[in-house]
C-alpha cells in the first residue's frame, strides 16, 4: 500500500462516502423508526446476522463498533431521536451539543 498523496486523497474520498452513505442509510432507518414501521428487535437480529458475516479485520472495525453501540442503544429501547443522536456523534467524531 502507497502513502502517495493520490493515495490519501483517494481514501479520504472513499472514507467520507462511506460515511455519507452509512449516514442516509442510517437516517432512512431512523425514520421508519420513528413511523413504527420497524421492529426492533427484527433489525437487531438483521445487524447481528450481518455483523457476524463482516470479516473481522482492522479494515472493518470501526464499522463493528459503530453498529455494536447503535444496537445497544436499540436494545435498551431508546427513542429515535437519542439513537440518531449517538449515531451521529460517532459519524462526527464526537458528542453533540444540544
Amino acid at each position: 500500500m502507497s502513502d502517495s498523496p493520490d493515495d490519501k486523497t483517494a481514501s479520504t474520498a472513499e472514507y467520507e462516502f462511506l460515511r455519507g452513505h452509512i449516514a442516509a442509510t442510517m437516517a432512512l432507518i431512523h425514520g421508519l423508526i420513528a413511523q413504527g414501521a420497524l421492529d426492533r428487535q427484527a433489525l437487531d437480529d438483521y445487524f447481528t446476522d450481518y455483523l457476524s458475516r463482516l470479516p473481522h479485520t482492522r479494515e472493518t472495525l470501526a464499522l463493528r463498533l459503530v453498529i455494536d453501540q447503535w444496537r445497544q442503544g436499540l436494545r435498551e429501547g431508546q427513542d429515535e431521536a437519542q439513537l440518531r443522536r449517538n449515531f451521529l456523534e460517532v459519524i462526527y467524531g464526537g458528542k453533540s451539543k444540544d
